[in-house]
């Protein structure tokens, strides 16, 4: 570790020169520093980004400023307590503290954390900042905070765990949150003197409880305090969330919303003076439109309605690309019916994955949770279409194609070109359909009346199923001699493992699963159970386990565990412990002992796998392209071989959704390659964040899926023009007009002669819609 003392010849080096010796260091490589500090300001800061972390131990006593301006990429650990404004400015820095921080902490902060193991002093988190295309900043105060905290906090989270508070009557200090206007505050304790003008009390909701069990126990590792985890994450009413008020409730307050032209004579004009804060200087009476402002071709910039130009950021993340903001928008126009029918165009299960078994990565990018936290409750959209009829046919044709797999990759594909009007044959190994969907998913988590009924309506699109027909070499010679196409889905379900001394007396994770949805259970009863791979799928294991009657379950994975969302809570609640890095060195079953590579081991009875899985494809031609043991396929599904496709899990690993996605679109390509149409690549462009106004939106925030209308108010509609007419309004030119288009729909038109380029559509535009493009 490279050292830098900042007292030389008993003499206290300057904060400038320390800050110098500081920056040589990283540009000459060092990458770990020690700093002995002697009151220097600014330690750690501004050190731009490199291609390896920073890491900073600072000893002594440091400054004021301590990470100030800090960039991502610089970790610095202060091994004792630090003076005023620690964090100032941060920009990426992640900053520890083992000790108390003073006054303005992370004082307009933007991006980075700021781990503290005891309290903060007053006017912390003062003036922080949001920014859509960064993580939110994250400030933790392990004890309590001083007055005036939070002031004019405009964005980022801020967490105070409430241990051993120097205040109890409130750990939030006096009047908190004062000129709040965003960001959120999670909170133990008690903190009644915040600011009712400015922010409001909330109880925490699943969104609000799962992100911070999630990123609590880093925290304490990080200030050697792990052994507090299960006090602060045993109950969640102990917690409590302050947000700013919206803009809607904050005018209630004061009597109502106030019309624009009474707002700047009544108000702005009181408080700032007649013509704004350079009326003074602007002996104007005349406040007219001035003959310099241009229009038409002269506008340097000009607006476009580009409706449904970009992908709102549900559809962008969904694998298997359901527009959530198109049926939403039917569910607002009444047409519930066309919505449901449009779900079941892309998925032949939603009730059965969004509704039930897919972590929903939509609903993690919807942008009312990265403004509000509160996300479309889209998997409650999917259980919407459970007794939905299956959607007419087109006209029958005369190909034939076969779907080897029955799984969710397969099921897609089928459904898909059914509803194009292709006779289908699906050969399954198993007795029955749905793949791992049906074969390894706890029924804790998904229903089996929920999975038979959308079966039932698959197989009432006449799909031919051969259950119990494993594809043999010489069967799929027959196959692609009898069919005009054949999509090859039969997943992934020949268990990985690692070959360390007695991985032949380990259970694959799989195995265990099938048996246990084959009613043929494999007994656990009172047993010490070591999982090793710590993903979603070991957790479904660990849930099963314990119904299996395991005394304990441990899972052990080589980095941080993937697992996340319902299954990981599941599986905690059920007191499922995991451990990470461990690499598993060997295991004696006659010693019942796991023992890992660092020396450590475990107390064991069983010993079960989940590491992934990989396809078998024994059954194939030679030629096939493969890429380790996968099949290699363009973006439309299509193999190097003509007439032969793939999709699901014998082409990569995924989620439930990416074989759903998969299986549509290979089915597109069969139907467009039948018909010799060349299809355009898939390229999306999703709408940018910082394009949607969630302010439009603030006085609808329902916090649960009461029904469909609650959702499809609640969405953002990202990308696709809501019709509010905001843009309309708002131009003072008049020069935005709706009309109604030949089709029944509309569009929103601008007069050229009357724009000015001003930009007041984009901005105003709830949806991102409006777009100002530069003058050629």
């Amino acid at each position: 570790m490279y050292e830098i003392n900042g007292i030389v010849d008993n003499q206290r080096v300057p904060s400038k020169n320390l800050e110098e010796q500081i920056q040589a260091a990283v540009k000459d490589g060092e990458r770990d520093l020690r700093i002995i500090a002697d009151g220097q300001h600014g330690i750690g800061g501004r050190l731009w980004p490199t291609p390896e972390d920073k890491k900073l131990i600072i000893d002594g006593t440091s400054g004021q400023r301590v990470g100030g301006m800090g960039m991502m990429g610089t970790k610095i650990i202060i091994n004792g307590s630090c003076s005023d404004d620690t964090g100032w400015l941060n920009c990426g820095a992640e900053i520890t503290v083992l000790g108390d921080v003073a006054n303005g902490a992370h004082n307009a902060g933007a991006q980075g954390k700021l781990y503290v193991q005891g309290g903060g002093g007053a006017r912390c988190d003062t003036m922080t900042k949001f920014n859509p295309r960064f993580a939110p900043l994250q400030s933790w105060y392990f004890r309590d905070v001083g007055d005036s905290f939070a002031e004019f906090k405009a964005g980022g989270i801020s967490v105070v765990c409430g241990i051993n508070p120097r205040h109890p009557r409130s750990v939030l200090g006096y009047r908190p949150c004062v000129g709040m206007v965003g960001g959120t505050i999670y909170f133990r304790g008690t903190a009644d003197d915040y600011s009712r003008k400015d922010s409001r009390l909330e109880e925490l909701n699943d969104q609000d409880w799962e992100w911070l069990i999630s990123n609590m126990k880093p925290y304490l590792e990080a200030i050697d305090r792990l052994t507090y985890l299960e006090e602060l994450t045993k109950t969640r009413s102990d917690w409590h969330k302050i947000v700013a008020l919206a803009p809607a409730e904050r005018s209630s307050i004061g009597g109502g919303r106030l019309p624009m032209d009474k707002f700047r004579l009544e108000t702005w004009d009181n408080e700032v003076g007649r013509g704004g804060i350079v009326g003074d200087l602007l002996p104007i009476e005349d406040r007219t439109i001035l003959p310099y402002i241009t229009y038409a071709e002269d506008r340097r910039f000009y607006p476009t309605w580009d409706n449904n130009r970009f992908e709102a950021p549900c559809t962008y993340n969904c694998p298997t690309g359901i527009p959530t903001q198109t049926r939403t928008r039917l569910i607002r126009e009444g047409r519930l019916e066309e919505m449901l029918d449009l779900v079941l165009e892309y998925s032949p299960l939603p009730a059965t994955v969004c509704g039930k078994v897919c972590p929903n990565p939509c609903m993690d990018a919807c942008s009312r949770n990265i403004f509000l936290r509160e996300p479309v409750e889209i998997g409650y959209l999917g259980s919407l279409n459970l007794e939905t009829e299956a959607p007419a046919k087109a006209e029958a044709r005369k190909e034939n194609v076969a779907v080897i797999g029955g799984g969710p990759a397969g099921l897609a594909a089928a459904w898909r070109l059914a509803l194009d009007g292709i006779n289908v044959t699906i050969f399954e190994t198993e007795d029955k359909l749905g793949g791992k969907i049906y074969q390894c998913i706890p029924e804790e988590r998904l229903p089996r009346e929920i999975l038979n009924a959308e079966l039932e309506r698959f197989k009432s699109l006449g799909v031919e199923v051969k259950t119990n027909s494993a594809v043999t070499t010489e069967k799929f010679t027959e196959i692609e001699n009898d069919f005009d196409a054949i999509v090859l889905a039969g997943g992934a379900h020949a268990p990985r493992t690692i070959p360390f001394p007695g991985y032949e007396d380990v259970i694959p994770g799989i195995t265990f699963l099938k048996a246990l949805n084959n009613r043929q259970p494999i007994k656990l009863d009172g047993q010490r159970v070591v999982i090793i791979g710590a993903g979603n799928v070991g957790m479904d294991i660990a849930v099963e386990a314990y119904n299996s009657g395991a005394e304990s379950v441990i899972a052990v994975d080589i980095q941080a565990p993937a697992s996340f969302g319902k299954e990981q809570q599941m599986a905690a609640a059920r007191g499922t412990r995991i451990l990470y890095p461990k690499f598993t060195d060997r295991y004696v079953k006659d010693e019942k002992k796991i023992y890992f590579k660092d020396g450590s081991y475990l107390d064991v009875d069983a010993v079960l796998i989940s590491i992934g899985e990989s396809p078998e494809l024994d059954y194939l031609p030679e030629d096939m392209a493969k890429d380790r043991g996968y099949l290699v396929v363009d973006q439309w599904g299509r193999t190097n071989r003509k007439g032969l496709y793939a999709a699901g899990d014998v082409t990569a690993p995924g989620l439930i959704t990416h074989a759903l996605g998969a299986g549509r679109y290979t089915a597109q390509a069969v139907l467009a390659d039948f018909d010799s149409i060349t299809l355009a690549d898939r390229n999306p462009i999703m709408v940018d964040y910082d394009r949607i106004r969630s302010e439009y939106y603030e006085r609808d925030r329902q916090k649960t899926a009461e029904d469909g209308d609650t959702e499809a108010l609640r969405c953002l509609s990202c990308g696709t023009c809501r019709d509010c007419s905001t843009c309309e309004e708002s131009c003072f030119r008049g020069a935005i007009t709706r009309e109604e288009t030949e089709d029944g729909g509309y569009e929103y038109v601008v007069n050229e002669d009357q724009c000015i380029g001003c930009g007041f559509c984009a901005a105003v535009c709830p949806c991102g819609i409006w777009q100002m493009n530069p003058a050629l």
